[in-house]
């Protein structure tokens, strides 16, 4: 309340205008590596299909698809779909668009990705079919992937789709002044309608504070997943401003190295897990905007399976430590069993949150240095495994594979794959390697019963401790109506939501 307190009012920008915390690293979804750059990119240049909130492929730019064999799915195209620049978007510029993602002289970093795809048939100009080496379930996943303009899609566009961007999306690129500030505008041609956002102001506001500012003030309509629980009191009070939460899929977890030392004992590793308690964590500082994990898919998910995991048991902890033996030496409040030093970056919340961990594991007799690094330092540190213990948070969990590629074996950095795999702690597992191998080839529904295996041995042997999924969370104006959070952070639910030009209590201004 302290914060809006005594200021005056002042009229809103024009349009809606959207922060966030860093800007887009390019507008081309093809090259886009950033969350900020691809969720840009699904408002300009969608693809031909999407994630519910469970994570389920469901159409966008296809009208429908479906498996005409093992190894071929075949899409058929919306009627009537347009470009931006008004030219119709046929099978032809889909097929050009995959085709230059699995082009080594494109350069794509999501090439790897296409490995599956051995061709894309055009077999009219609303149907497409995508052939396969081998049957390989993920591939809809990556079939989500911005269309373009065939024109845009070689070696020579890639500098205007970067900057000016074309789609057949719900907004139209206007205008990228300077890293800051970027405009969108919505497009009539496209198939769910025109939006009824007049237009969309992106601006980069790296400072919490400065973000929450100006909300207060009313120089902001929308801000999704980019301020901390601890301020969410305050902007709840404020009479133009309302918070917008729904379970979300990002996960949170404490990473292990599983090279070598106590850290390769799986007792010691489900010890810690017994000691650390997220229930404080969520209802304290996450202000219960989170849910308790057990598994990196969350309980929404398609393919979640409840497993026992380890809850808090500090008294389990003890035994397992002794039988691992590491016996406590000289009795409570002593000298450690173990210690370890815990890496996290310098963000306030990330560190708190470290904070508390080390408390938690005192009192179990495992010591703690918590090191706190600048973001680059401390996830180059991660990606070559150089740690011990850590914590990070996938943004978003959408397709099941994502096990594979965080644990199987064939994944773990090294210099052979640029330090670029995701089995950071380095689990070799080849029991779980078999079962991750057949879910990239089984049927959906045999795909969830071998996913739940999979996370029936990933609770057994432990590789992350998991700690929870937390909410995604948007702070929206009484300026911007029917906005609904995707549970992925998603913006495209700004292509469904309403502008309010004459609304009451705006925010005030000094």
């Amino acid at each position: 309340m302290m914060l809006y307190a005594g200021c005056r009012e002042k009229a809103p920008p024009a349009g809606i205008t959207v922060l966030m915390e860093a800007p887009p690293d390019t507008l081309d979804d093809r090259f886009a590596l950033t969350a900020h750059g691809q969720r840009l990119a699904q408002l300009i240049s969608p693809g031909l299909l999407t994630f519910d909130d469970a994570s389920a492929p469901v159409p966008q730019l296809a009208e429908s698809f479906h498996d005409v064999s093992p190894t071929v799915v075949e899409f058929r195209l919306r009627p009537g779909l347009t470009f931006h620049d008004g030219s119709a978007l046929t099978a032809e510029d889909v097929k050009a668009t995959y085709d230059s993602l699995r082009d080594p002289k494109l350069g794509s970093p999501k090439r790897e990705r296409y490995e599956p795809l051995e061709r894309v048939e055009v077999v009219d100009a609303r149907t497409v079919r995508f052939h396969l080496k081998r049957p390989y379930a993920p591939l809809l996943a990556e079939l989500s992937a911005a269309i373009l303009p065939s024109e845009r899609t070689g070696p020579e566009g890639i500098e205007a789709q970067a900057t000016h961007p074309v789609g057949a999306g719900p907004f139209r690129f206007e205008s990228w002044p300077d890293e800051e500030h970027l405009t969108l505008i919505p497009f009539a041609g496209w198939h769910g309608g025109t939006p009824a956002l007049s237009r969309l102001t992106f601006r980069v506001v790296r400072d919490e504070t400065t973000r929450v500012l100006e909300l207060l003030k009313g120089r902001a309509d929308l801000v999704v997943n980019a301020v901390s629980p601890a301020v969410l009191p305050t902007l709840r009070e404020a009479p133009h401003l309302r918070v917008v939460t729904k379970p979300g899929t990002g996960f949170t977890y404490v990473g292990l190295n599983l090279r070598e030392g106590p850290l390769a004992d799986v007792r010691v590793r489900q010890a810690l897990c017994h000691l650390i308690d997220v229930r404080p964590l969520v209802e304290h500082k996450l202000h219960g905007l989170a849910e308790p994990a057990s598994s990196m898919l969350p309980r929404e998910h398609w393919a979640f399976t409840a497993t026992p995991a380890c809850g808090y048991s500090p008294k389990e902890a003890a035994r397992l430590l002794d039988a691992a033996g590491y016996p406590d030496p000289d009795g409570p409040g002593g000298r450690p069993r173990l210690t370890f030093t815990f890496k996290t970056s310098t963000d306030r919340f990330r560190r708190a949150v470290a904070l508390v961990f080390k408390e938690q594991l005192a009192q179990g007799g495992v010591a703690v240095e918590v090191r706190a690094l600048e973001f680059g330092t401390f996830f180059e540190d991660v990606r070559r495994g150089r740690f011990e213990l850590f914590t990070l948070k996938w943004a978003a969990v959408m397709e099941p594979d994502l096990l594979r590629g965080a644990f199987h074996s064939g994944n773990i950095p090294g210099p052979e794959n640029h330090w670029g795999g995701f089995n950071r702690g380095a689990l070799k597992d080849p029991a779980l390697d078999r079962i991750l191998e057949a879910a990239t080839q089984a049927p959906r529904e045999e795909r969830r019963a071998l996913y739940a295996r999979a996370q029936e041995e990933l609770d057994a042997v432990l590789p992350v401790i998991p700690l929870w999924h937390e909410a995604s969370v948007a702070v929206v104006s009484s300026r911007l109506a029917d906005f609904v959070p995707s549970a992925h952070g998603l913006l495209t639910p700004l292509a469904r939501a309403r502008e309010v030009t004459s609304p009451s209590g705006l925010g005030r201004a000094p």
